[in-house]
């Protein structure tokens, strides 16, 4: 675990190749260390090394299939590298182990619209602003885009 704190705090330091470093000695000490698998995949993430994020975020799934940081951050990862089937796949997983955080709907929901699943986008939309938008009321704004696009705009005001 002290690994893990001390790659922490160089992660916060924008320092992400030190960080590495960090998580990979808690590895060694502790190949299940799910925390610094995940970790480890957000640092490969801000590096831009889509690769070695997939790798870690992959090997956490491996761990323990209920993670679903490592499931949204396989998602941010295909979102990157512009696969938005790969991308609602992993939102979805992400989503579906925790309904309630408004953060995955709206992964989702912006997931289905680039894939131009306008109604499934709006649900995911509405049903992030029920349990609690904690993102600023971004997924109002993304619903009454929506709404507008659709020509709805009853109810996209």
């Amino acid at each position: 675990e002290t690994c893990c704190v001390i790659g922490n705090y160089y992660s916060l330091r924008s320092q992400h190749e030190k960080a590495v470093v960090y998580f990979q000695r808690a590895l060694k000490l502790n190949p299940g260390y799910l925390s610094a698998l995940t970790l480890m995949g957000h640092e490969y993430m801000e590096m831009k090394n889509t690769h070695a994020a997939i790798q870690s975020y992959r090997q956490a799934i491996e761990v323990n299939r209920r993670d679903y940081r490592a499931w949204y951050g396989l998602g941010q990862t295909c979102e990157i590298l512009k696969m938005p089937f790969y991308c609602l796949y992993y939102y979805k997983q992400a989503q579906e182990l925790r309904p309630s955080d408004s953060r995955m709907l709206v992964a989702l929901g912006e997931s289905h619209e680039k894939l131009d699943k306008t109604q499934d986008a709006m649900k995911c939309f509405w049903k992030a602003h029920c349990v609690g938008d904690i993102e600023g009321g971004i997924a109002l704004f993304r619903l009454g885009r929506l709404y507008d696009r659709t020509n709805d705009s009853d109810q996209a005001a």
